[in-house]
């Protein structure tokens, strides 16, 4: 089973606002890129349980601790088990540069950045001492992209053009030689 914790700040994210300026004055994405969020994702691997008495334990282990998230200054959703999927890895062959005109629709991504998989070992061996069946925790970047194209597989390509940092001009949100990007979902969306 797995559970999943979204952490955002409450505050402006100074991070996301460089990653918009550099992406749509810089990098030319203000035609496509038509929204961008960015968040924590936690995941916790747990072995088979009653997924209330996991999540209740692991809602008292947010409590007691702020190695996940700082109450002070971030707000934490925990998912339903499994919300987001595994996703598909992100490559390089796959991306397209931004087109001279945008897309006719809205193309919401997930995008998730990962240090070499993202696995918090140190971490998971603390935890698991006080959330039974904690078999993995992985934590990375999420990004929310909201993009215009005329297809999924451009919508596709245009999120690994942008994500993935292949010269000094062409991507932003991921360096492929020490991070990982998995695409958790793609999904037509509404404009805002």
């Amino acid at each position: 089973m797995r559970l999943e914790l979204r952490v955002e700040l409450k505050t402006v994210d100074l991070v996301r606002e460089t990653a918009w300026l550099a992406l749509t004055e810089k990098l030319g994405w203000a035609a496509v890129l038509a929204d961008l969020r960015r968040a924590v994702l936690w995941r916790f691997e747990l072995s088979d349980g009653d997924e209330a008495t996991l999540r209740a334990a692991l809602a008292a282990e947010l409590e007691r601790t702020s190695a996940f998230y700082n109450p002070n200054k971030e707000r934490h959703h925990l998912l339903a088990g499994g919300a987001l999927p595994e996703g598909e890895p992100l490559a390089a062959a796959d991306a397209l540069e931004p087109p001279p005109a945008p897309g006719a629709r809205l193309w919401r991504a997930l995008v998730w950045v990962t240090d070499e998989g993202g696995e918090q070992a140190a971490l998971r061996r603390r935890t698991a001492r006080r959330l039974p069946g904690l078999s993995g925790l992985r934590a990375g970047t999420l990004w929310e992209l909201a993009l215009r194209a005329d297809t999924a597989t451009m919508a596709r390509g245009l999120a690994a053009g942008l994500a993935l940092t292949r010269r000094r001009r062409q991507g932003l949100l991921l360096n492929p030689h020490y991070q990982e990007g998995r695409l958790l979902t793609l999904a037509p969306g509404e404009e805002a």
